[in-house]
């Protein structure tokens, strides 16, 4: 069977916390033992951890073990700069001197952490650093803290892929690096060559974008170094499972993924608060297989052909064949 570059975070092995079920809706398990479960889902090569809030240095051995015993390589390490209050004000963009020299720090740190497991990647998502309300945020300051800090954290390991996750709200009711025009704006701004973006398929979505079209921006550019998968209704990032909502959507997000020649980790990015862990992750990397398979199929019919003629009726003839059958 040919294998994808499929690749999780362990929010489904999680307890799932939320504002409403504080204490998550299912028992926490340990790290290792979340690897462990992991390392029964076929089709799933790689995982994603989150410094320092998932593990610490000390762990490191025992991390490594527990994922060459279940056959799992590191895809990326996430930098957790967004779940602590201390950068309730921001982290990167922070007004405070001190609050962004530590955001760095961390940072670094994560990187150096990154090297040490081996992972292909370090993900940033600066979630904290956005604005609630008009004349709370000095625009033209905070775009030059983030410019200066990401610049920094680009140039002191350029050995190291970092890729940088836009979503337009929450935690904030604004983030700054809220789509995937102003990603690009920050890319050229830093202008880094292992600096690039990250899609987040939910994210586009809420932001009104055609996440198709987003991850083709950032590809033209050469600066699309990771996506991420999951699903919502548009209204908010739910991350359901992957394909569970927008069929159509997600299909074109991986044709367009195909011709631009992806060669990165589709991210499995969901949160089965309500449904068992194991089986929504395994559900949504099946979804994820099915859904490269059906581009890849795509990519030998007739439709690149009624793209160029904007050939929409011909278009779903073709879909209708190759798939609704």
């Amino acid at each position: 069977m040919k294998t994808y570059k499929i690749g999780s975070g362990f929010s489904p092995f999680s307890p799932c916390v939320e504002r409403f079920v504080t204490d998550g809706y299912r028992e926490k398990v340990s790290l290792v033992e979340q690897i462990q479960m992991a390392g029964k889902i076929e089709g799933l090569l790689g995982i994603a951890l989150d410094y320092p809030y998932q593990f610490v240095k000390e762990d490191i051995p025992d991390i490594k073990s527990a994922c060459e015993k279940e056959g799992k390589v590191l895809c990326t390490v996430e930098a957790g700069i967004y779940p602590d209050k201390r950068w309730k004000q921001g982290s990167i963009s922070s007004p405070d001197l001190g609050i962004r020299r530590e955001s760095i720090r961390v940072l670094k740190e994560t990187i150096d952490v990154s090297v040490l497991m081996g992972a292909e990647s370090v993900l940033i998502w600066p979630g904290q650093d956005g604005f609630d309300y008009p004349f709370q945020a000095d625009y033209k300051k905070s775009w030059g803290y983030i410019v200066e800090s990401l610049q920094e954290i680009g140039e002191y390991r350029k050995d190291v892929k970092i890729g940088i996750e836009y979503k337009p709200k929450e935690p904030r009711t604004n983030l700054f690096i809220r789509n995937v025009g102003i990603l690009l704006y920050l890319l050229k701004s830093i202008d880094l060559p292992n600096v690039g973006g990250v899609v987040d398929y939910g994210h586009s979505l809420v932001a009104g974008e055609n996440p198709a079209e987003s991850v083709v921006l950032l590809a033209n550019e050469d600066k699309l170094f990771e996506v991420h998968l999951n699903d919502n209704y548009r209204d908010f990032d739910h991350d359901l499972i992957v394909g569970s909502v927008s069929f159509w959507e997600t299909l074109e997000f991986c044709y367009w993924l195909d011709v631009c020649n992806y060669d990165g980790w589709y991210l499995m990015d969901v949160f089965p608060y309500r449904e068992n862990g194991v089986k929504a992750l395994e559900c949504s990397v099946n979804n994820t297989i099915n859904f490269i398979k059906l581009a890849k199929e795509l990519r030998s019919s007739n439709l690149e052909h009624c793209l160029q003629k904007r050939d929409i009726v011909s278009v779903l003839s073709i879909l209708n064949e190759r798939i609704l059958k």
